[in-house]
């Protein structure tokens, strides 16, 4: 898989998430959610000591959006109509399409609290709206009519961007001395419901340690039925300073002011088939060329293989999503599992042959009503034995990451991992800010604290470079204890206490937005 040695939020490959730290990225919805959280806590503190004579946030401490009207003595009812409020940009058929009943249906009395939860929790999961109600609006004897009603987000950021270029944040702090070389900035502007229809446009124009040009349009239904939609995207990116090496599990870097190091373009289409709310299919085909000074090659002649200093080539990638989580951004029920299988290198000019499956499957269980558990299990095997270092992939980047292990980098071409946490939840409520009445996008402000403590353990399997890194090819566990944030537009902060088997020395790490799917 093409991937990035040292890559930022919006790196593609190995650029992760983990303990991802943006100081301005985003920079006018993180200001407004500054704002709003503020005065929501400034309202609170009035509210207590009485210097307001009306309540001026109405805290929800039963955070559920779900309404029954009194079933007057009736088994069952018949859905007669579905009316939408609040929607002012995204289009009805958008909300609906997130709906597994509608008009005609008959729906039990007995299940209808579950029914209406888990549309309510589909409806949230589009990430278009920061609250969703559905309630039972009319009813006459076993005809009832249910309003939906919804609090749009900010969709449109045109904003500056000010970000990271490492791992994760402690990579940054320790590692490379907070270094501002490290860093990238530029303009960013995203549409993450255009024309309302849930499309989702991107561009990106980025300077410092990666720059990069990337234009990139999701278009997610193209079709009748809302099925099937289509991907478009391209970029271009190039670095000064790049990992040639991984030496005793540790990033080896080179940079030269004088020259491009690396360059990567890419361009392709990817195909998305959505059958049923649960379920989705993803098709991309994608052509890549890359080039690399002389410099690197020699450095390391295993980067593109045999010295070369040019790599081109078209992949073809494939992907399947099973959903059954209750809430994407934050699961405390159901599961989720993802399989992916993809091809680089096809045809004559081809310079990389190379083959992966990778999978994995989380179970999220409640127990009682405050305590939540999680397992997780992922795997990936590829071939052939000896591949491009630019192109292999292990742990340590993206969501492949082993709490307690942020420091390592473990390349194979084969792995193995096991996730479990346990979670109290300490804290969920909302707070209804009054200074936002007329800016709804920043009007509901969810808040949820979890303690948790966790274990996990992974094997790495490498036939190539484990000669010199001693984490390769050998068993791996940590465990921890820590908190997580959960918050408005889905935003998770995170702070953990992590101890791993190899080196045994505790630390702390922080995260943002990270989610162990």
């Amino acid at each position: 898989m093409q991937q990035e040695r040292a890559g930022s939020k919006f790196n593609n490959g190995r650029g992760g998430k983990w303990v991802y730290w943006s100081m301005v990225g985003k920079f006018v919805p993180q200001l407004l959610l500054f704002l709003a959280c503020f005065s929501g806590i400034v309202c609170c503190c009035q509210t207590a000591t009485g210097q307001a004579t009306e309540p001026e946030i109405q805290t929800l401490t039963d955070p559920d959006t779900v309404t029954i009207a009194a079933p007057d003595a009736v088994s069952y009812v018949v859905v007669a109509n579905v009316v939408v409020k609040g929607n002012k940009l995204t289009k009805k058929p958008i909300i609906l399409r997130e709906m597994d009943f509608a008009p005609g249906d008959t729906l039990p009395m007995a299940t209808l609290e579950t029914v209406l939860e888990r549309n309510r929790n589909q409806i949230y999961n589009t990430r278009l709206f920061n609250d969703v109600t559905i309630k039972i609006s009319e009813q006459h004897s076993n005809l009832v009519t249910f309003t939906i009603e919804v609090e749009e987000r900010w969709y449109i950021l045109p904003a500056p961007i000010f970000e990271l270029a490492d791992r994760n944040f402690n990579e940054w702090w320790v590692t490379h001395k907070r270094s501002l070389k490290r860093t990238e900035y530029g303009f960013l502007f995203v549409h993450d419901n255009f024309r309302g229809r849930k499309e989702l446009l991107k561009m990106l124009v980025q300077l410092g340690f990666t720059r990069k040009v990337e234009l990139s349009y999701l278009i997610p239904f193209i079709d009748r039925q809302r099925k099937t939609g289509i991907n478009p995207f391209i970029s271009y990116i190039t670095n000064r300073e790049v990992q040639y090496l991984t030496l005793n599990n540790k990033q080896q870097f080179y940079r030269d002011e004088e020259q491009i190091l690396r360059m990567r373009f890419k361009a392709g289409i990817g195909l998305t088939r959505r059958p049923n709310i649960r379920t989705s299919h993803y098709l991309n085909l994608t052509w890549f060329y890359n080039t690399i000074a002389d410099t690197l090659a020699q450095l390391n002649p295993n980067y593109f293989m045999n010295g070369k200093t040019r790599q081109q080539f078209l992949q073809a990638r494939y992907e399947f999503t099973e959903d059954h989580r209750d809430i994407a951004a934050y699961p405390l029920k159901g599961y989720y599992l993802w399989l992916q299988a993809a091809k680089s290198g096809w045809g004559e000019t081809r310079d990389i042959n190379q083959l992966w499956v990778a999978a994995k499957f989380t179970h999220y269980q409640p127990f009682g009503k405050h305590w939540f558990g999680m397992a997780s299990i992922r795997a990936k095997t590829s071939f052939p034995t000896q591949q491009p270092y630019f192109n292999q992939e292990g742990l340590g980047f993206g969501g492949n990451n082993l709490r307690g292990y942020e420091y390592y980098i473990i390349d194979g071409q084969h792995y193995a991992m096991l996730r479990t946490a346990l979670k109290y939840e300490v804290l969920k409520l909302k707070l209804i800010n009054p200074l936002f009445k007329r800016l709804t996008q920043f009007r509901t402000i969810p808040f949820a604290v979890y303690l948790k403590t966790y274990a996990e353990t992974a094997y790495v399997k490498d036939n190539f470079y484990y000669p010199q890194n001693p984490l390769n090819n050998a068993w791996l566990a940590s465990t921890g204890i820590g908190f997580d944030i959960f918050t408005l537009y889905d935003k998770v902060f995170s702070l953990e206490y992590s101890i791993n088997r190899y080196d045994r020395k505790g630390g702390l790490f922080i995260s943002f937005g990270l989610i162990y799917d």
